[in-house]
């Protein structure tokens, strides 16, 4: 089996020019994201084939994230615990924080309702950037979202994904009446189907942002509406609007929304921090950790969804 292999951490010999393209360094430093920018990364687990350098990504890992990826059921669940790690770790060590730093190197804590952060090393002279991200990961697609300055949070969901029950149903346990209105107002099933997944993509991304997880900020005590960018004073075009006054939720957040690789929808929330002096902007690079990258595209702030209104 593929994790038998690399549980055992046997090491394939590979010839110089295999070990140049796979190491770290083969890939150039980046600046890090602007107070505007917002960088979205993502890898498609069924690209990455390679057992030599899958076991290079089990090397990446601490003992703690090892034992989580060893521990799932199954060779995909697996890959896709590893994968998602790795490109956490490799995504965050390119970028020029301090001085340069190895993925392996890195270590991450989780606050009280579990959101993962860097921890770094501080000393008299440097103070570590105040570096966010993000995960979200499907069976076929991983993502990773990285601000300065902004908590982020991001979802990614299959645009073929299905529901057991019908659409509606499973909106009115989940949304806000508002919400489940806009839904039940399409009338054709494959266009409600889409724009029920983007609205749940932007209430992940949201509940995500604020570092409390679906249980601290239940879909239903917050409205995601959708619409032109002229239809609010700050000119976003998504926005939140929290219910029977909750005392966690805030409204300070900017959204976007992307297609990764045609077939996946991408919502990003992150925080307005009121230093940026504009709008979010999203770089989305398409990357296999430690081998390529590839910049697919930097998309205008508060990309809106088909309008509801």
């Amino acid at each position: 089996m593929l994790w038998h292999y690399c549980k055992l951490g046997l090491k394939m010999k590979m010839h110089c020019f295999t070990q140049k393209m796979f190491c770290t360094s083969s890939l150039s430093p980046l600046q890090l994201p602007s107070r505007m920018e917002t960088h979205l990364w993502y890898v498609l687990p069924n690209e990455v084939k390679s057992q030599s350098l899958l076991s290079q990504y089990v090397d990446l890992l601490s003992p703690i994230e090892k034992d989580h990826v060893f521990s799932m059921r199954g060779d995909e669940l697996q890959k896709g615990a590893l994968l998602a790690r790795a490109l956490v770790r490799t995504t965050i060590s390119r970028y020029q924080i301090h001085s340069r730093v190895s993925p392996s190197s890195l270590v991450f804590r989780k606050n009280i309702h579990g959101k993962p952060e860097v921890i770094w090393e501080q000393s008299d002279d440097w103070h570590p950037p105040s570096l966010h991200f993000n995960l979200s990961h499907t069976s076929s697609l991983i993502a990773c979202g990285v601000t300065v300055g902004s908590p982020i949070g991001i979802d990614v969901e299959e645009k073929q994904r299905t529901t057991k029950n019908n659409i509606l149903s499973f909106a009115k346990r989940y949304f806000s009446c508002e919400e489940v209105k806009v839904l039940s107002a399409i009338s054709d099933p494959e266009v409600q189907r889409h724009e029920f997944i983007k609205l749940w993509t932007l209430k992940e991304a949201y509940v995500k942002a604020l570092g409390i997880g679906f249980s601290g900020a239940p879909f239903n005590t917050f409205t995601i509406r959708v619409g032109a960018a002229n239809s609010n004073p700050e000119g976003s075009a998504i926005v939140v609007v929290p219910l029977e006054k909750p005392t966690n939720l805030t409204t300070n957040w900017q959204f976007a929304q992307v297609e990764l690789a045609g077939s996946h929808y991408a919502a990003i929330c992150r925080q307005n921090d009121g230093l940026s002096g504009g709008a979010m902007e999203v770089i989305v690079r398409k990357t296999i950790p430690l081998v390529e990258e590839h910049h697919v595209t930097t998309i205008d702030p508060i990309v809106p969804v088909d309008d509801f209104s």
